[in-house]
């Protein structure tokens, strides 16, 4: 009965000290809640791309990414979920937005993109390919 005890209380800490670590951390350590975002500029020679990520608990700021160049940042998902990245994309004489990764919808640890003018492109590893295309957030 002690050890019952004994690891229902350790299960419970261990619960506790997940549940209390930030919602993102960017130096993630390949642990099994991390997740890589990888973005590149697939709109043609010499049209450059300026990104800016944030969630609700972080602010990335703002990038330039020139064609065929990859943007990427890591993160720890939330253990309850809920974890989502919203990215706004502008080039000349565009702007768009869209929700990068939402944790109930993206099951990726390695989520990639492909960002064309049409909209984003996510890479499906099954066919190996840039081919689950996406609209614009409005």
């Amino acid at each position: 009965m002690n050890q019952l005890r004994v690891l229902l209380v350790t299960l419970l800490l261990a619960a506790i000290g997940v549940a209390a670590m930030p919602a993102t951390q960017f130096r993630s350590s390949g642990g099994i809640l991390d997740t890589h975002i990888r973005i590149t500029n697939g709109l043609g020679p010499d049209v450059d791309l300026s990104i800016h990520c944030e969630s609700a608990d972080d602010d990335l700021g703002e990038h330039l990414i020139h064609y065929e160049t990859i943007y990427g940042f890591d993160f720890r998902i939330k253990i309850f979920g809920g974890t989502q990245f919203f990215c706004s994309f502008q080039w000349p004489g565009q702007f768009h937005w869209f929700d990068i990764f939402i944790q109930d919808r993206d099951n990726c640890e390695n989520c990639a993109w492909l960002i064309k003018a049409d909209g984003p492109r996510k890479f499906n590893s099954d066919t190996r390919s840039y081919d689950d295309v996406y609209q614009w957030n409005e």
